[in-house]
């Protein structure tokens, strides 16, 4: 079976997300791909890495580690549209943090304003912002809950946010309080390849449109994105990408 995107054409930088099996009856199990390309999603009736000898191989989930340049959480992390993340963890309490893809856009922060033990927040409100010089870009949260921890060390030394946004730059735990209902609206596993891919993708185009600059060799992006083009503007990148949901009601400025 040719590995070929069914939207862009390309023959590589697609990945198989996982397989999709039906209702006992229906028909046989189809898989879901993803193009790191362009960020096209389809749906194959046959297992795209079978040999030729039509051998079943088991059903895998891949991780595409790297998409346009961005990493994409490790397993068992959720994603929100706003670009934070949560993994639950046994002790029954959520670790959070920012992915890389806030960090390649806006850079490393100069401060962090984090929660403070025992604020309550609730899934889409602002929880935390960060600073630079004399921005600031506020994030929302990924779930409800009350929070438990604050990351003394990313405290200390905000770089560790944008050096390591998955692992020491966490920020801070929560004990969820509607967690059931949170996690179906944040992305996870194969969805959260997909749609990173997509965001790159919208993120290009648009320093395409907004700056006229043409587009990094290979579709990479390239590391702090408004040191880079501050003429995209700040304002755009956090309203378009970080406060996806409360940006919803914002007027425009005279």
């Amino acid at each position: 079976m040719k590995l070929e995107c069914k939207n862009c054409g390309a023959m590589v930088g697609h990945w198989l997300v996982c397989e999709l099996s039906p209702p006992e009856g229906e028909g046989e199990s189809q898989y879901k791909c993803v193009c790191q390309k362009c960020g096209h999603v389809w749906r194959v009736a046959h297992h795209p890495l079978e040999d030729e000898a039509g051998s079943q191989t088991q059903a895998i989930e891949l991780s595409a580690q790297e998409t346009f340049g961005v990493q994409v959480p490790p397993n068992g992390y959720y994603l929100h549209r706003g670009h934070a993340w949560v993994a639950l963890e046994s002790s029954g309490e959520a670790r959070m943090g920012l992915d890389d893809f806030s960090q390649k856009i806006l850079g490393p922060a100069d401060a962090l304003r984090l929660p403070e033990m025992g604020a309550i927040f609730f899934q889409d409100h602002i929880c935390m912002a960060m600073f630079k010089k004399d921005k600031k870009a506020s994030f929302e949260a990924p779930v409800d809950g009350i929070v438990t921890e604050v990351n003394p060390k990313v405290c200390e030394n905000p770089r560790l946010l944008h050096d390591d946004p998955y692992g020491a730059g966490w920020l801070f735990k929560v004990k969820p309080t509607n967690l059931r209902q949170n996690l179906a609206n944040l992305f996870s596993a194969g969805q959260t390849e997909a749609w990173l891919a997509k965001e790159s993708c919208r993120l290009l185009n648009l320093m395409e449109t907004a700056a006229g600059i043409t587009l990094p060799s290979g579709g990479a992006l390239v590391g702090d994105v408004y040191d880079h083009y501050p003429q995209i503007g700040w304002r755009r990148l956090v309203k378009e990408f970080l406060l996806t949901n409360v940006t919803r009601n914002w007027k425009k400025r005279a």
